[in-house]
C-alpha cells in the first residue's frame, strides 16, 4: 500500500522559543469522499491519541477509497499541561468555530476548523476517558446512521453542545460524531479502531466486512450526577461497570475525610416510578428532559475509578436510559 502523505497545520503565534505550535495529519487516499478522523482535543485525554496512531497503522494495511485524514492530537496547548482547560483557561471544545484573533485556544480552533472545513465533508472526533474515568458512548449530531454505525456503544441523541465542534461542523453542512470510550483501567484501544473502521466502511471508504454487534441501542433520557460536597467519592463497583446496566439504587456515594460519614449518594431511581426531572435532568445540552417511566436499569456511560477525590460540581456518574435499539447501520 502506498505511504500516507504527511503534513501539518501551523498554528498563529509561537513557542517562546519561536518554533511553530502544529497540528499534524495523516492522509490516506486521495479525491472522492473525505473523511476526517481526529483526537486530542482535550489535553487529559492520551487514549484517544494512542488509538489514532493504532488506527492510521491498521489503515495503512488496507486499500482506501476517496480521502481519509487522521489527525492523532489537535490541541498541543492542553496536551503540554495534561489538563481539560487549556492555558488560557478555556476548554478548547467549548470555542469552536474560533476567531483569528483572540485567545491561543480561540486561534487553534479557527485554524483547525477552516483546514478541515476546505477538506472534508465528515468530521469524527475521537475522545476517551481519562485515567481516572471511563467513558462509553456517542453524541449523535442529526446523521444517526453514521453515528451508529461505529457500533461497539449507544448512542445519545439531543445533547451536543454549543461551540464543540462537531456541532459547528453540523451548522455549516459536514456530517460530524463523537465517541467516547475507554478510560480508567480500560485502555483497551481496539474497540476504537475497529469501531472508526466501522464508519469509515459505512461512508464507502472501505470494502471489507464490517464487525462487531448487530444492534445498537439508543439513549433518549440521560442524567448526570454532580457532586455538592468535598470528599471521597466511593462505590461498591468501579469504572468497569461502564457500558452495562447499573441500579436501581444507590451507585455510589461522596465520604468525609474526617468523619468517614455519607455526606450524599447518587441514586438511580426506581423501574417504574415516574422520574426525568430535577438535578441531572436538566443541567447539560439544548433539550430539558420530559418526564418518563422507566422500564429497565440505565447504561453507565460515565464511572470513576474509586476511591477518588470530588467537588462541589464534580461529574460522577452518566446513566443513559435505552429508547430504542437499532440494527447496526451497514454500507
Amino acid at each position: 500500500m502506498p505511504e500516507p502523505k504527511r503534513w501539518h497545520i501551523d498554528l498563529p503565534g509561537t513557542r517562546v522559543d519561536e518554533f511553530p505550535w502544529r497540528i499534524h495529519a495523516l492522509e490516506f487516499g486521495r479525491g472522492g469522499s473525505a473523511t476526517a478522523i481526529l483526537a486530542g482535543i482535550i489535553g487529559d485525554k492520551p487514549l484517544g491519541v494512542l488509538a489514532m496512531h493504532a488506527l492510521a497503522a491498521r489503515l495503512a494495511t488496507l486499500p482506501v477509497k476517496g480521502k481519509v485524514l487522521i489527525l492523532p492530537m489537535v490541541n498541543p496547548f492542553g496536551f503540554q499541561g495534561g489538563t481539560r482547560h487549556n492555558p488560557d483557561l478555556v476548554e478548547l471544545n467549548r470555542r469552536f468555530p474560533g476567531s483569528p484573533s483572540g485567545s491561543v485556544s480561540d486561534q487553534l480552533a479557527h485554524a483547525l476548523f477552516h483546514a478541515l472545513k476546505e477538506r472534508v465533508d465528515c468530521v469524527i472526533d475521537v475522545h476517551s476517558g481519562t485515567p481516572v474515568r471511563a467513558t462509553e458512548f456517542a453524541y449523535d449530531y442529526g446523521n444517526l446512521e453514521l453515528t451508529a454505525s461505529f457500533g461497539y456503544i449507544p448512542v445519545m441523541v439531543g445533547r451536543h453542545t454549543p461551540g464543540q465542534l462537531c456541532t459547528e461542523a453540523k451548522r455549516v453542512g459536514m456530517q460530524s460524531a463523537l465517541i467516547e470510550f475507554g478510560g480508567a483501567d480500560r485502555s483497551d484501544m481496539t474497540m476504537a479502531v475497529e469501531g472508526c473502521l466501522n464508519m469509515l466502511r459505512f461512508r464507502g471508504h472501505l470494502d471489507d466486512a464490517p464487525t462487531g454487534p448487530d444492534r445498537v441501542d439508543i439513549l433518549d433520557q440521560v442524567k448526570l450526577f454532580f457532586a455538592s460536597r468535598d470528599g471521597a467519592l466511593c462505590s461498591d463497583f468501579g469504572a468497569e461497570r461502564v457500558g452495562k446496566p447499573v441500579g436501581p439504587g444507590v451507585i455510589g456515594w461522596v465520604s468525609s475525610l474526617t468523619t468517614g460519614e455519607r455526606l450524599e449518594e447518587f441514586v438511580v431511581d426506581p423501574i417504574g416510578v415516574e422520574t426525568g426531572t430535577g438535578p441531572g435532568f436538566d443541567r447539560w445540552g439544548p433539550a430539558v428532559m420530559k418526564p418518563f417511566v422507566p422500564k429497565a436499569p440505565p447504561i453507565l456511560m460515565v464511572g470513576q475509578a474509586v476511591p477518588a477525590m470530588v467537588r462541589p460540581g464534580t461529574l460522577t456518574y452518566m446513566a443513559g436510559w435505552v429508547g430504542q435499539t437499532i440494527a447496526t447501520p451497514r454500507r
